[in-house]
């Protein structure tokens, strides 16, 4: 797994120092949606993926007209999928445990394309935000029962997928109707909530009916990819996708955008003056002639005139077809190619580094005082420079620096000149993606236009009769040093202000008071704060931001393992008691439900439990842990639990609390008390036939329970294999299990049969073994029964 990767599983997530909730009280999480979007004017059915959610959650969408509603019950909570079970990777990360909720998505037809985001929450906070990509191309669903490459119907198309299991592949096949390019575009990082560190970065090949490569690449660190090749009408192209580790969870979700045309790597200029008409070189694959290599053509462009957009997307037509839309950005000033020197500013410049490691430098003349904001932007559609900006004064010394603003790769300042004079702008790349002719940048020198922006948190939990601080901030540009009132819209009910709340003139921040009532409703809602100043001449300015607010009540559960956090030696494929104690404050006396915890540590192979009701009144229970046959006897795996309890708010509704348990429970592995094997041979069966498997039990002295085995058929198996269940009473160690299979010729080939082995200690406690038998399904059947060989 690539460093970069360990470094972000290091980093802490969550609300921040203005949204946390109550101490160890776990606020919800956004894990992941499926299908991670859809069109525009449609409503689709999704699977949300949630860390830590109640019964009782409440979803905001930050554009009022997109609609997510919950139908349903939520799954159980769900344990990572092997093979993750075993090998080097078992060690890894824990991968967060989600319960799937099923929604409807419901998108207007009036709702532009692009990303929306939305948040969760309940009565124990708000989650950060979450990522829905709308768009207006037909839209299909992987198929994840195929066994083959899925055939995708014609173009453009977008597939929604997972990569849900580590070193799984998914293959899909396009038959384009025309000669010419074809491009693919991955989402996967762009989809990733912030909650969670992980996420695809993508590997994709594609190779036509041949088996000969087209297309190879990969998604650089913090980016998704995007590639075009050539294809023939009519022939068949395999788009094959994976993890660059070969990872694999629940989590990676994509989107993969698959159109007919070319596509427009980079533009000279990058911007356009507005209203001007110029002369423009695109650079791209295939938009001349359609062969598969970097080619330029030059196209005359009117650039519009209207004030409202600082972007405009052109579409390059082309000999193959129309190409993706290329944003251009507008401005109100000269828009340079190349060139070494700028003598007027305002100005903006479009420049290429062709070569490695290539300085890009500028003569630019400014005068003593003046204020210009820099901003330089990677332009090139493949993966972006990593630029780097440094000032050089007319004498020589290095004014300033800079290499990327938060959350960004690219540069901008806002830059005073100390003199008059003539300043040297360099230029540079810090990453691999530069030297050739598509990596375009922009440099801008505005001046900083009269204004101001907003800077808050995206959410704000307030504790049920108390008041918080809402830290309001503005950035202001220009001139401006106005006062900026404020006004706050969509309070939760019984959350009150101050009236007449004013940021004052020359200052950046206010924080204000909100007064939660102790006696409402607990709920949350999607506020708003806008503020309007006036500016010279009288203009109006005015900026707004989004949060979502919940009210939150008092933890009323402490759960701690009554030997700290020590570790028991607990036998392989058994249950194990775990003694717990339970601390009861607020006056409450209710069920608690016990439940594994989202966020775990060390939580690997499979560790499970189910969820366990403790009684009114109860203080000390024991919580029973299966452990798997599988887990390593050589390291520890540890388990934390959630206490959920549900209590009725001041108004009488009733809201589920989340209390993290505090320490977690230790397990060291050692030997199994039951083990079910096979006998190594060959087996095979005509499809309708029947075959008799021996099979053989193994078990401690002790251990005298009967044992029950079946046949476990796979998902896809159901209702087309089976075998009746046999007990084994004390003493028996071997039988066989008689296994049908129908004359479905889709089970032709190698099928995995599961068997298992269960039994109960106490007549209570599950132990489990399984084992695995590779049966061949043939076409037809043999002359003589079907045996052993």
């Amino acid at each position: 797994m690539n460093t970069l990767r360990w470094i972000a599983l290091t980093l802490t997530t969550g609300l921040g120092p203005f949204g946390a909730a109550a101490v160890a009280q776990l606020a919800p999480e956004i894990g992941y949606v499926h299908p991670a979007g859809g069109q525009v004017g449609s409503t689709v059915e999704v699977v949300l993926g949630g860390y830590d959610w109640t019964p009782d959650m409440q979803l905001f969408v930050h554009d009022s007209r997109v609609q997510i509603e919950l139908f349903g019950p939520p799954s159980p909570v769900l344990i990572t999928e092997p093979p993750y079970w075993f090998g080097a990777k078992a060690r890894g990360y824990a991968w967060p445990l989600p319960r799937e909720f099923r929604a409807r998505l419901t998108i207007p037809a009036d709702v532009e394309p692009g990303f929306v985001r939305w948040q969760v929450a309940n009565a124990n906070g708000v989650s950060p935000t979450g990522v829905l990509h709308l768009t207006r191309t037909p839209e299909v669903i992987e198929d994840l029962r195929r066994t083959t490459a899925q055939e995708l119907p014609d173009l453009p198309v977008i597939v929604s997928g997972q990569i849900r299991r580590i070193e799984e592949i998914d293959h899909y096949t396009i038959r384009p109707r025309h000669n010419g390019m074809v491009t693919v575009e991955l989402l996967a990082h762009a989809l990733t909530s912030p909650t969670n560190p992980m996420s695809l970065h993508g590997v994709l090949q594609v190779h036509h009916e041949q088996d000969q490569k087209v297309a190879d690449c990969t998604a650089s660190e913090g980016n998704d990819l995007t590639t075009s090749f050539r294809v023939e009408a009519g022939r068949g192209y395999r788009i094959s996708l994976h993890d660059l580790d070969f990872a694999g969870d629940r989590s990676y979700v994509y989107r993969l955008l698959i159109h007919p045309g070319p596509r427009v790597m980079a533009a000279y200029p990058a911007g356009g003056k507005r209203g001007e008409r110029r002369m423009v070189e695109f650079v791209g694959r295939g938009i001349e002639t359609g062969a598969d290599a970097m080619e330029t053509v030059t196209r005359e462009i009117t650039f519009p005139a209207d004030e409202a957009n600082s972007t405009f997307e052109y579409v390059l037509e082309t000999p193959q077809g129309p190409s993706r839309p290329y944003q251009f950005f507008l401005s109100d000033y000269p828009e340079h190619v190349g060139g070494q020197t700028i003598t007027e500013l305002p100005a903006a410049v479009t420049g290429r580094l062709d070569k490695p490691f290539q300085t890009d430098r500028y003569a630019v003349t400014m005068k003593q005082g003046e204020v210009w904001q820099i901003n330089a932007r990677s332009q090139t559609s493949g993966p972006a420079l990593d630029l780097d900006l440094t000032i050089i004064s007319p004498d020589g010394t290095e004014l300033a620096g800079i290499d990327d603003v938060p959350g960004s790769t690219d540069p901008e300042l806002l830059f005073t000149a100390p003199a008059d004079g003539v300043y040297r702008i360099d230029i540079s790349d810090r990453s691999s993606h530069s030297g050739h002719q598509a990596a375009a940048y922009r440099i801008s020198f505005e001046r900083p236009e009269e204004g101001f922006s907003l800077r808050l948190p995206e959410s704000l939990s307030i504790p049920l009769g108390t008041t918080v601080k809402l830290p309001v901030a503005v950035t202001r540009r220009g001139s401006f040093q106005g006062p900026v009132p404020l006004q706050i819209e969509g309070f939760p009910s019984g959350v009150t202000t101050a009236s007449n709340l004013v940021i004052p003139e020359m200052q950046n921040e206010l924080v204000i008071d909100l007064v939660c009532a102790p006696d409402v409703a607990v709920s949350a809602s999607l506020a708003r704060i806008t503020a309007r100043a006036a500016g010279r001449n009288a203009k109006p300015l005015t900026s707004s931001k989004p949060m979502v607010m919940a009210i939150t009540m008092k933890p009323r559960i402490k759960i701690t393992p009554e030997g700290l956090d020590d570790v028991s030696k607990v036998r392989r494929g058994s249950t194990h008691l775990f003694p717990l104690n339970i601390q009861r404050t607020e006056g409450f006396d209710g069920e608690i439900t016990l439940e594994m915890t989202a966020k775990q540590q060390r939580h690997r192979q499979g560790l499970a439990s189910d969820e366990m009701i403790v009684p009114s009144s109860v203080t000390r229970v024991e919580y029973p842990i299966f452990v798997p046959e599988w887990m390593e006897t050589t390291k520890t795996s540890r388990m934390i639990l959630n206490g959920a309890i549900r209590v009725p708010d001041p108004q009488g509704n009733i809201r589920t609390l989340l209390q993290r348990m505090e320490l977690r429970l230790g397990i060291l592995p050692e030997g199994a008390i039951l083990k079910l094997g096979s006998k190594p041979a060959e087996y095979s069966v005509p499809i309708g036939g029947q075959l008799s498997i021996p099979l053989t039990v193994s078990c401690l002295p002790e251990f005298r329970e009967p044992i029950r085995i079946e046949l476990v058929p796979q998902e896809f198996q159901q209702g087309l294999v089976s075998a009746d269940s046999i007990t084994l009473r004390q003493g028996e160690s071997s039988t066989s299990l008689s296994v049908w299979v129908t004359d479905d010729p889709g089970l032709i080939g190698p099928q995995d049969l599961l068997f298992r082995a269960t039994a109960y200690q106490e007549g209570k406690w599950l132990v489990k073994s399984e084992t695995t038998v590779v049966l061949e399904v043939t076409a037809k059947a043999p002359a003589t029964a079907a045996t052993a060989r």
